[in-house]
């Protein structure tokens, strides 16, 4: 009978645990990052750019600005094809950052995420997949979701 009753109790207390977790996770600059979000931004609920019918062509677009700069992203088209990608972080006063600065290291009590990595691997996802819409590299969630954004944005116009 005990270890029923115990049984129980280990099972009551596995299942509130369960209930209880979530997916939020605090990043070093203070804001909260949703981890799970199946790569998907609410930008994404439009419909995807028509990628069978892409003008060659040098395109470059913006993600969302925010108080601290924006994502931007220059998509190169040839043959229909996405053949290259650069992806950029601009401050807030639209000037591209410097990626040594930017390079997983903590100053000042804070760790900025390895942009100097995470946009050259970004890219090359998206260039794989032929689509903006791949997951975000954990650690630089705003970043991805942004330049994924301004990639989507600059196939919108190739597809123009």
């Amino acid at each position: 009978m005990k270890k029923y009753v115990c049984l129980l109790i280990i099972l009551g207390m596995f299942f509130s645990l369960i209930g209880c977790a979530n997916n939020n996770t605090t990043n070093n600059q203070g804001g909260t990052d949703v981890t799970d979000n199946g790569g998907t931004t609410p930008e994404d609920t439009t419909e995807e750019p028509d990628l069978a019918n892409l003008k060659d062509g040098e395109y470059t677009a913006q993600g969302e600005k925010r108080e601290q700069g924006s994502e931007e992203a220059t998509v190169k088209i040839d043959g229909g094809k996405i053949t290259e990608i650069t992806l950029r972080r601009l401050d807030a006063k639209g000037n591209e950052v410097n990626y040594d600065m930017w390079t997983g290291e903590e100053r000042d009590g804070k760790t900025y995420p390895n942009l100097k990595e995470y946009r050259i691997e970004m890219a090359n996802r998206m260039i794989e997949a032929q689509s903006y819409n791949v997951d975000s590299i954990s650690g630089a969630t705003q970043s991805c979701e942004s330049w994924k954004l301004a990639v989507k944005r600059a196939l919108e116009q190739a597809a123009q």
